[in-house]
């Protein structure tokens, strides 16, 4: 199974920015979550950037990525608590690997969402994979307006998040990065899921 991410994956585990990013959205969760003893999703995990640098600090991580070059590169490094899956989320999949059902005390997306197809409709498949209490962060490019073709806005986000039902939504601008392009400002979403599945 191929996917349109495979030809990125061998200059996205080298990329420095790819990196930076990374060491930024670890450096805000440790400020707004305990990672100690957490089960954790890296969902749209890529190579890894991120994953290997919470590893150390969690109990556990499933890494989830439909391009299978880029879980290549993730397995490669041989992470002792890191599993791995390249396919789409979809609501079969949660239902179908054991992995995914176990729920999670923590789900991440780091410049993911604002990539997917359908952002609205992925939300309520990641909270159905949440423990009750559990936390999703997320972190995307800041877009100035709906109309925008790279990332997403503030209201997006929060009105996304609520119609999903997570609760305490926190949003915040933890970072920028810098570019030959000029500054790209990042937001960061918070959301809880208060609500237990039936």
């Amino acid at each position: 199974m191929s996917n349109e991410w495979d030809e990125y994956a061998e200059g996205w585990n080298k990329d420095p920015s790819v990196i930076e990013y990374a060491q930024h959205a670890l450096e805000s969760l440790l400020t707004e979550i305990d990672l100690h003893n957490l089960s954790v999703l890296d969902f749209g995990s890529g190579t890894g950037a991120l994953t290997e640098l919470v590893s150390p600090k969690v109990t556990n991580i499933v890494a989830l990525d439909p391009s299978p070059k880029m879980i290549n590169f993730l397995n490669a490094k041989t992470l002792d608590n890191v599993t791995c899956i390249s396919d789409f989320l979809s609501k079969q999949l949660i239902e179908n690997n054991a992995l995914l059902k176990q729920k999670f005390d923590l789900i991440i997306a780091s410049s993911v969402c604002s990539f997917l197809p359908d952002y609205n409709s992925t939300l309520p498949l990641i909270r159905s994979m949440l423990k009750p209490n559990g936390i999703f962060v997320q972190w995307d490019w800041l877009a100035n307006s709906e109309d925008s073709t790279m990332g997403l806005t503030e209201d997006t986000i929060k009105t996304a998040l609520l119609k999903s039902q997570f609760c305490d939504i926190k949003i915040q601008f933890p970072f920028t990065m810098k570019s030959s392009k000029g500054s790209m400002p990042v937001i960061m979403a918070i959301g809880k899921n208060a609500i237990k599945d039936k």
